[in-house]
């Protein structure tokens, strides 16, 4: 409920209360030395049983020893106001509510009645002002009360910082796993896809190179042109990790002639594309995921279904792109996604769109995905 600054506060309050009533007790003229001493004892003996109260935590542990120990100071702290009727007395009376409504989770309401009984018993018996007295306390009843409510909104937007300081550090968690999973597929999709094509070339030009030594040079030629184009992919997927677009300045139909182009080796790969140039008006989001979503096609392709012939399909119909990518490769009977079939669906799945993948033994593979406009 409280800090600890402001019970220590409180309880500095109470031990400056205390002196002052063991002040007036000294001075009273009307009691005799063995009396004051009685009086001062069952003080001390009361503060005794506010530590033994609290240090122990009774209300948690033990309500009944908790309840006996209040009703206990309640009694003895009524009689002290009657008897020394002075203002020490009568803010010390308070305190017993303080500890109630500061102190404790829940308020123990019959304890509140009987503190307020006792004080009822007490103006009767010091034959005080009861208009007065009854409005003084319920001030300060009130008053404690507002306080009490103030503490727990207090403790409640603690409550709420904290736990928005804790989401934020697993956003901030989330964030750096995303981020790290979009560059690993970037540089899967981008760097793959370029060893793959400069493979292809160094191969063939390795093959040609006793029987057509021309066609040997001319393929080194392109390996050596690709592999600058290759450099120019990893600059691309490190802009991503800048957070810059990638491909901001090139068309789609050029990116995928480009990638055509670099993969059709003297007519050992054949490529055909339809491209519905209404694709182009769309976001950028969106063509740099149908890019990539067609190179990783490719690749699968020819990495794993030994494809020689590919078909792709990208078509505009109303607000929605279809994308079909289909080659002529081996296929497989179990469709194991891969990290490139994976990081497909979830490039996709980003911009609301859908993918499916299919295939059959010895008749090739095939995408088809449909993406919103």
């Amino acid at each position: 409920m409280i800090n600890s600054k402001s019970k220590k506060m409180v309880w500095t309050f109470k031990a400056v209360m205390v002196f002052l009533i063991l002040y007036e007790i000294i001075n009273l003229e009307s009691f005799s030395l063995g009396i004051k001493a009685l009086w001062m004892a069952g003080l001390l003996l009361m503060q005794a049983n506010d530590f033994f109260r609290n240090h122990y935590r009774l209300l948690e542990r033990n309500r009944i020893l908790y309840t006996v120990s209040m009703v206990v100071n309640i009694v003895v702290i009524g009689i002290y106001m009657v008897l020394f009727d002075s203002p020490a007395t009568g803010i010390y009376y308070t305190f017993p509510l303080v500890e109630i409504f500061l102190t404790a989770r829940s308020v123990q309401t019959g304890i509140v009645v009987f503190h307020g009984l006792v004080f009822w018993a007490g103006i009767v018996l010091a034959e005080a002002d009861v208009q007065n007295s009854l409005l003084s306390y319920f001030a300060m009843l009130l008053l404690v009360y507002l306080f009490r409510a103030m503490s727990l909104e207090r403790e409640k937007g603690q409550q709420l910082s904290a736990e928005l300081v804790e989401a934020h550090a697993k956003l901030k968690e989330i964030t750096i796993v995303k981020e790290r999973t979009r560059i690993a597929q970037e540089m899967h999709d981008s760097i793959g896809h370029s060893l793959i094509a400069l493979r292809m070339h160094l191969e063939y030009a390795e093959n040609m190179i006793e029987v057509n030594p021309q066609k040997a040079g001319e393929a080194i030629s392109k390996a050596h042109n690709f592999s600058q184009k290759s450099i120019k992919e990893l600059r691309k997927a490190v802009a991503v990790l800048k957070d810059q677009l990638v491909h901001s300045q090139i068309e789609l139909e050029e990116l995928l002639n480009d990638m055509i182009e670099s993969l059709e080796t003297t007519g050992k790969l054949k490529f055909t594309l339809n491209f519905d140039k209404e694709v182009e008006s769309g976001h950028q989001d969106m063509k740099n995921c149908i890019y990539n979503s067609v190179r990783e096609a490719v690749t699968n392709g020819l990495k794993h279904g030994k494809a020689q012939q590919f078909r792709i399909d990208i078509t505009k119909s109303g607000d929605r792109i279809q994308v079909a990518v289909e080659d002529n490769g081996g296929g497989c009977v179990q469709i194991k996604k891969s990290n490139g079939l994976q990081g497909i669906e979830d490039r996709i799945g980003l911009l609301n769109g859908k993918v499916s993948f299919s295939s059959e033994k010895g008749r090739g593979f095939k995408l088809l995905a449909e993406i919103p406009a």
